[in-house]
């Protein structure tokens, strides 16, 4: 789901978007002074989302920005470079430039604020990204519904054919039995039996069964509280539309066939929305 967030306290600005992923996803650009904040501000995200791509950006103001040398470091760095310099034999002792290029290593900025106010506004930002996904989230939830009723519908209507496949089946089995036994003194019976056979290895209620009790586990998922369904109903979809795909391996008939055409298309139409659903 997607969603925007901005706050500002103090002397720091948070901006926080959201956009869609099947995966929890963090990139953050925060100021060099600190991106030791990084990890706990990975934690506050975790702790309310699961999934979705955030993009974080932190700053401070720049008026109000120190530099912070450690003399120390730059020494080592320089130390370090003039080794290489020796072993490579190389005539020309490091300069400035060559140790600015590398300058995080002993420069730092310093905010100099209290931290207090860039967790408020990050939290501030983070309420207004989680406001926003929830109403999306509601008007998915509500998308999801409606077409669970057309998935409930179409069910019903191929349980309502089956009485009427079932016989067609048979009768159609028993042609293609008296076809390939043409000769004379065809045992009706035996004809009958394998008939039925055929046709019971062509039944599809208890896909259909499957199928209810499937729809019904989705309704209790979108009607539920929890807001963490997104994977649950992968899962769910993935089950229906494997139902779905066996039913039209064993069924022969055209309206049921064009039925289970309809229920695979929505439970696509299901599972793309559910994607965005955390």
């Amino acid at each position: 789901m997607t969603g925007f967030g901005s706050s500002e306290k103090g002397d720091f600005r948070v901006e926080i978007r959201s956009l869609n992923s099947r995966y929890l996803e963090m990139n953050f650009r925060l100021p060099c002074g600190l991106m030791e904040q990084e990890a706990p501000l990975r934690s506050a995200i975790k702790a309310r989302f699961a999934r979705g791509r955030f993009d974080v950006f932190v700053g401070i103001k720049e008026a109000k920005k120190t530099v912070s040398l450690d003399p120390g470091r730059a020494k080592e760095l320089y130390t370090g470079l003039d080794e290489i310099r020796r072993g490579l034999r190389i005539s020309e002792p490091p300069s400035m430039a060559d140790l600015i290029a590398f300058k995080d290593f002993f420069l730092s900025e310093e905010s100099g604020k209290d931290l207090a106010s860039l967790n408020e506004a990050f939290e501030e930002a983070l309420s207004q990204v989680e406001a926003m996904r929830l109403d999306e989230g509601r008007i998915i939830r509500e998308d999801v519904s409606a077409r669970t009723e057309i998935l409930e519908r179409l069910n019903g209507e191929m349980k309502e054919l089956l009485p009427k496949t079932a016989q067609a089946l048979k009768e159609k089995f028993a042609a293609k039995i008296r076809a390939m036994m043409s000769e004379a003194g065809v045992d009706e019976a035996r004809i009958a039996q394998e008939a039925a056979v055929l046709a019971e290895k062509a039944d599809i209620a208890e896909e259909l069964t499957r199928i209810t009790g499937h729809l019904e586990h989705l309704r209790k998922i979108i009607s539920g509280k929890n807001d963490k369904i997104g994977r649950e109903l992968d899962f769910l979809l993935q089950e229906l539309n494997r139902e779905a795909n066996t039913v039209g391996s064993k069924t022969g008939e055209m309206e049921i066939t064009g039925k289970d055409i309809e229920f695979k298309t929505e439970v696509e139409r299901i599972r793309q929305q559910a994607q965005n659903l955390q």
